[in-house]
């Protein structure tokens, strides 16, 4: 999934240049092919964008732009821009100039990009359920969401452990039952290769040259 063997290698093999040593990075230079790619419409390279625009990596900051690349990205279903898009309907300030600050469309986005293994949109989505912030507070969910979290997560994710075990305080044993039961369906199918963007990145660069097989 996402993009050519072609594309993948040529993404690949500019990891290094964004994420390798002090040595290796260079994102003027890694800047130039994301953008190649990312006129063939290719999904990670849009996501990649839309981090380098709002990050100053090889680019003018621009949060509006880096709002377009996140959503040309969200609207293929990668999960990473999603969550970018959720997060900047939260926490967005007015002069971003982006978009407007909305919790039930951030919600919205987070959700898309948890049921595709995002783990740090569902770290978000549990913390929203948690307190009912543009959602009903619905302890089930943030448990749902903040065990998936961890399990998605390629490193320890405190503060989904967090909201986990806050919420898991607030459920009866067959709310348990209840939540256990989807989050074992949902850990059959999660995380993809592809369901954290940086996690997808080095996937691909440890891969380069070889058989991509994904998930």
């Amino acid at each position: 999934m996402w993009g050519t063997e072609a594309e993948r290698m040529a993404f690949a093999a500019v990891y290094p240049l964004f994420y390798g040593s002090s040595e290796e990075r260079n994102y003027a230079k890694g800047i130039k092919t994301i953008k190649k790619l990312a006129e063939n419409s290719y999904a990670p390279a849009f996501c990649a964008l839309g981090i380098a625009y709002f990050d100053h990596m090889g680019v003018r900051r621009d949060y509006v732009e880096s709002f377009n690349c996140y959503m040309s990205a969200a609207e293929q279903g990668y999960p990473s821009a999603e969550c970018g898009i959720g997060n900047f309907y939260a926490i967005v300030h007015p002069k971003h100039n982006a978009c407007e600050n909305n919790p039930e469309k951030a919600v919205k986005w987070w959700l898309k990009a948890s049921e595709h293994g995002n783990p740090g949109a569902q770290c978000n989505l549990a913390g929203y359920y948690l307190n009912g912030t543009g959602v009903n507070v619905n302890p089930v969910e943030a448990f749902i969401w903040g065990t998936m979290a961890v399990h998605c997560s390629t490193i320890r994710f405190r503060s989904a452990e967090v909201f986990r075990d806050q919420a898991l305080e607030l459920l009866n044993e067959a709310q348990v039952n209840e939540a256990n039961s989807r989050i074992g369906v949902l850990k059959g199918n999660l995380p993809k290769a592809w369901s954290d963007h940086i996690t997808y990145w080095r996937f691909l660069y440890q891969a380069w040259g070889q058989s991509f097989e994904e998930k």
